[in-house]
């Protein structure tokens, strides 16, 4: 008798287990990977506090498309988008205690936030307004950034800022400087820096953005507007810089969190000794007084003026890349801007026609005017300019006159050609034979 092998038959589950011991090798591989990185890495925050004075915030986390609603205090993490109400108050303090503020219709971005041995804040505008206070301890060695559609703002002390974006871009600061770069149109480049010192603004409008990227340098740095400070949103923060408003972070964040409490710096007040009070007690006060104020009289030392040399009268060099005058002293061009270019000596600044030149640094050998006729500063026709230096100590140069001619190349109008009418042969008919 004969017996036939029976053929062994595979299973589905002989098929797929390779596959589900690939998987799971993987998944332990990750889950120590995690573990070494939790035990050994540094640690580091990559988020903030976020306290909601009034309002609400609508919050985007990152890698999703769906706003949810905070109404109460809350931990924002790196990624974020930030959108509050239009009545909302919100305080937002980082890792190393710099403090922002967000007015109310703000719309701002947390890119990037890092705690290691370079702190970093790299925040995005899209709309609204910011206030900065990083004048608080161990938050100089932080660099903020912030960028908007056309400009990116610097901070890399302790400064005291703001910026805020909407028909235009402005940057203002209140404590320290801070350093703007000016992109292109098409934001791939920087086309010019602006430092901006405590008490100024600069307001970027379209046509000052226009002006930078037809590389031109206009003159924008101003002092702060009264009109800002007039503002609820002045009044406020300038309140919570001088006394914070003070809120726990515990509850969130747990007692063992590395957040550094916003403790700004407070002057003493001066002792007042009343002349009602009697005995030793009023000799000590009124030594200490005396004490500080001759310490403060010690430190202070008048600031050494820098020696420029012998201070010269300014010479003019070429306008718009013309060198030469016609007979009656003019300098004749065609082109704008009439840039008037010329050398000078020992000055500290230069002044064309009642405008000191911002762009000009002192001991400078050079000096460069933009006469630009769309911002009304040539005519079409005949210009003259006043030029005079002026020394460390105050006093001016003898002046000069530049004469200008703008003549403009007349627009170029296209002649219509008329096409004459095309006559059409009438076939002649062949004369037949007879």
């Amino acid at each position: 008798m004969y017996y036939r092998s029976r053929a062994r038959t595979h299973g589905v589950v002989d098929y797929i287990m390779p596959f589900l011991i690939i998987i799971a090798v993987g998944v332990i591989i990750v889950l120590l990977f995690n573990l070494f990185k939790a035990v050994f890495a540094p640690e580091t925050s990559g988020d903030a506090f976020l306290h909601l004075e009034s309002g609400s915030v609508q919050v985007k986390m990152f890698g999703t498309d769906d706003y949810f609603s905070l109404t109460s205090d809350a931990l924002v993490m790196q990624g974020d988008e930030l959108v509050t109400s239009a009545d909302s108050k919100v305080i937002i303090e980082f890792f190393d205690g710099t403090v922002m503020r967000l007015e109310g219709g703000t719309d701002v971005v947390l890119e990037q936030i890092g705690d290691g041995d370079e702190p970093y804040v790299n925040l995005m505008l899209v709309d609204g307004r910011l206030w900065f206070n990083k004048f608080y301890k161990n938050a100089v060695d932080t660099d903020v950034e912030i960028k908007m559609s056309n400009v990116v703002v610097k901070s890399d002390s302790d400064d005291i800022f703001e910026v805020e974006s909407d028909f235009d871009e402005v940057v203002r600061v209140l404590r320290g400087d801070v350093v703007v770069d000016v992109l292109s149109q098409d934001g791939s480049k920087v086309v010019e820096t602006e430092k901006i010192g405590v008490g100024q603004e600069i307001v970027f409008t379209d046509k000052i953005l226009d002006t930078y990227w037809k590389f031109q340098s206009p003159s924008v740095l101003s002092a702060l507007s009264d009109e800002f400070k007039q503002t609820r949103w002045y009044e406020w923060n300038i309140a919570e810089d001088e006394k914070p408003t003070e809120f726990s972070k515990s509850a969130i964040l747990g007692e063992g969190s590395d957040f550094v409490e916003v403790v700004p710096e407070v002057m003493e007040p001066e002792v007042e000794v009343s002349d009602d009070v009697e005995g030793d007690d009023v000799v000590e006060p009124e030594e200490e007084v005396v004490e500080e104020e001759v310490e403060d009289e010690v430190v202070e030392e008048p600031e050494e003026e820098v020696d420029l040399g012998p201070l010269g009268t300014p010479t003019i060099t070429s306008v718009a890349g013309v060198t030469e005058t016609n007979d009656d002293g003019f300098y004749v061009i065609t082109s704008n801007p009439g840039t008037l270019t010329g050398g000078i000596s020992g000055a500290e600044d230069v002044v064309v026609s009642g405008y000191t030149l911002q762009k000009f640094v002192a001991g400078d050998g050079t000096w460069t005017y933009y006469a630009n006729a769309d911002y009304a500063l040539m005519e079409v026709g005949e210009n003259t300019y006043e030029v005079y230096a002026v020394a460390p100590d105050g006093t001016h140069s003898a002046s000069i006159t530049v004469k200008v001619l703008y003549q403009p190349p007349a627009p170029v109008v296209e002649e219509s050609v008329e096409e004459e009418p095309v006559e059409e042969e009438v076939p002649v008919e062949d004369e037949g034979t007879t």
